[in-house]
């Protein structure tokens, strides 16, 4: 039976191909990307104290999107991304909508 291969939309600490090769073993494959209907979370309200992505009406997010990620890969970055959850969500890469998934924060809110 053929593995589920996933895309990931990534925009913050996993745009750095050499973290993503460290953390997998593996280099995908990347395009240009764009995640219209979300924004970028300012650092400085970010609940994680990293980059993090929300819904926005009429707002975009600009990124990169890594094609064909096995499951042992993905295992391997949920594990990195401790605190986040993989949602699905469609990005617009190459000319055409694509689907894929991406990292947000597990709770939202401001803790403190």
């Amino acid at each position: 039976m053929p593995q589920r291969l996933t895309n990931l939309f990534v925009y913050g600490t996993l745009k750095n191909s050499r973290l993503v090769r460290l953390l997998t073993g593996r280099t995908f494959p990347r395009v240009a990307a764009e995640l219209k209907g979300w924004r970028l979370v300012p650092l400085a309200n970010s609940v994680s104290g990293y980059p993090e992505v929300e819904p926005s009406v009429g707002q975009s997010v600009r990124g990169y999107l890594l094609m064909g990620l096995d499951p042992k890969s993905l295992r391997a970055l949920d594990a990195y991304e401790e605190g986040y959850r993989r949602c699905r969500v469609r990005v617009q890469a190459a000319g055409r909508t694509v689907r894929a998934e991406v990292y947000v924060p597990e709770r939202k809110g401001r803790v403190g």
